[in-house]
């Protein structure tokens, strides 16, 4: 049997990194969208809303990793009714952890998230991925029990990064498969994104692999190629 284990890292607060950022990355959307964000100042970085439709439509759940401080300084309260909303759905919230350094910082960003969700949270992941093998021991000593910023491979699918283990009494779950890296790292064009998602799926149950993780930023889901996540669900 193999297990999907869907995630979503929440990169922006609420209110996106702004309308010229998303204007000089034009050529990431569509021209409906870049004429929303002319016309009416549209966000298309924030969608976690139509994340939570597009994942209800099919009867499924994933966890979402939000940061406790974004890079424009706006903390995660931001998302309170968001979080909210997410937990009463039955959706899981996980710290992502702008640093795994410093054992302090992880807790007080880890108490953080569960002060907005008020609920325990016992997963994460750092943020971009930058995880050390130092860094598994303070994030068990911190109270958190699982982890997914391990990727090996970001530029193909491999069965390296499939299935969990298990580094310093923290269970692992490697990245299986990221939306950027498929865009970015291995060229993979829109209409191919559904093909390379089914190709890891065999891949894994070919070689017993019982964990296929999969990264889809909230952020991207406007954006071409981003947009094929309710195509991946399928």
């Amino acid at each position: 049997m193999l297990y999907v284990f869907l995630s979503h890292d929440v990169c922006w607060s609420r209110y996106g990194p702004g309308a010229e950022h998303a204007l000089a990355k034009r050529d990431l959307f569509t021209p409906d969208v870049i004429e929303r964000i002319l016309r009416e100042g549209f966000n298309p970085f924030y969608n976690i809303p139509d994340i939570m439709d597009i994942e209800d439509r099919h009867g499924v759940r994933s966890t979402f990793f939000f940061r406790p401080v974004y890079d424009d300084a706006v903390s995660v309260w931001c998302y309170e009714d968001v979080i909210r909303d997410l937990v009463n759905g039955g959706w899981e919230i996980a710290v992502c952890l702008n640093n795994a350094s410093s054992l302090d910082r992880i807790i007080k960003e880890k108490r953080m998230i569960e002060r907005v969700s008020r609920s325990s949270v016992v997963g994460c992941r750092v943020h971009d991925l930058r995880i050390d093998v130092d860094d598994y021991w303070r994030l068990y000593l911190a109270g958190l029990r699982y982890d997914s910023s391990l990727k090996m491979f970001r530029d193909s699918i491999n069965t390296s990064d499939m299935g969990f283990r298990w580094i310093s009494n923290m269970l692992v779950f490697p990245v299986t498969i990221a939306d950027v890296h498929m865009i970015n790292y291995m060229d993979v064009t829109e209409d191919r994104i559904s093909s390379v998602v089914r190709s890891a799926i065999n891949e894994a149950l070919r070689h017993n692999k019982s964990v296929n993780t999969i990264l889809w930023h909230d952020s991207s889901l406007k954006m071409i190629g981003g947009r094929m996540y309710g195509r991946v669900l399928e």
